[in-house]
């Protein structure tokens, strides 16, 4: 795993983040303005967690695996998400909304996470950025705002990189496992990937149906991007180039 590669990605994109002074919205109705601000209110605590048991595991791996440079590259990214949480919390407030201290999925996925191994704990994580892609990818499309579109954007753009990031982890995990193992990771994967965007879809129905999205359409659109992931995770396709931050790779999330 390249991890000067990505540490070097996540301090350069930490340099140039600027929070932007967004204001207070006036152009949004109210019937699409409140199922919006609670439904970033549960993706903005979704973010804000502070990592300590991502660490704990990821040390033991480093131990284990002398993987040089991981654990700096996964605080990195937990700091990046510390300051998606404020950009969420900013968004909430510029909709007139309320942060939230504590909500049953998010209860749920903390639970999960805390109480597997490292390779779980990533793995839910993942299928949160997979969620958090199709997501910010449908705001950026449906929202008439531009200072939220522009947030949705950056969100994206950064949730792609995520992806790749932690696809490059799994891969090099899956591949020193026997076959037979990789395949049932892979069946309890796409299980678990499927069952949590029906979860979401239900839980942010509100705010899908105030974009004009319907909640079986979302789950496609989340199942597609699993399935893009899988076939990545199996294939020899570089995942980092270049171009991996360019608008150019945004905008085939969003088209």
């Amino acid at each position: 795993m390249n991890t000067q590669t990505w540490t070097h990605h996540f301090i350069t994109n930490r340099d140039r983040f600027v929070m932007p002074e967004l204001g207070r919205n006036e152009t949004l109705p109210e019937h699409v303005k409140t199922p919006l601000r609670r439904s970033l209110a549960v993706f903005q605590l979704g973010e804000s967690g502070g990592g300590t048991r991502l660490m704990t595991y990821v040390r033991k791996v480093v131990r284990a695996d002398k993987l040089t440079g991981y654990e700096e590259a996964v605080q990195l990214f937990v700091e990046e998400e510390q300051r998606h949480a404020r950009l969420l919390a900013e968004m909430v407030r510029y909709l007139e909304g309320d942060l939230l201290q504590k909500q049953w999925t998010n209860s749920i996925f903390r639970w999960l996470r805390n109480h597997f191994g490292v390779e779980f704990n990533i793995q839910v994580l993942l299928i949160a950025e997979l969620v958090a892609e199709v997501y910010f990818g449908m705001l950026y499309r449906r929202l008439d705002d531009k200072p939220l579109r522009s947030c949705c954007h950056r969100l994206l753009s950064d949730e792609m990189r995520h992806i790749a990031f932690h696809t490059e982890f799994l891969r090099e995990r899956l591949e020193a496992m026997p076959a037979w193992w990789r395949s049932l990771w892979r069946a309890q994967f796409w299980c678990l990937h499927r069952i949590t965007a029906a979860v979401v879809a239900w839980d942010h129905r509100d705010c899908l149906a105030a974009a004009n999205v319907g909640r079986l359409e979302f789950c496609r659109m989340t199942w597609k991007s699993g399935s893009r992931f899988l076939r990545r995770l199996r294939g020899p396709q570089k995942l980092w180039g270049p171009k991996a931050g360019s608008s150019t790779s945004t905008d085939v999330a969003i088209a």
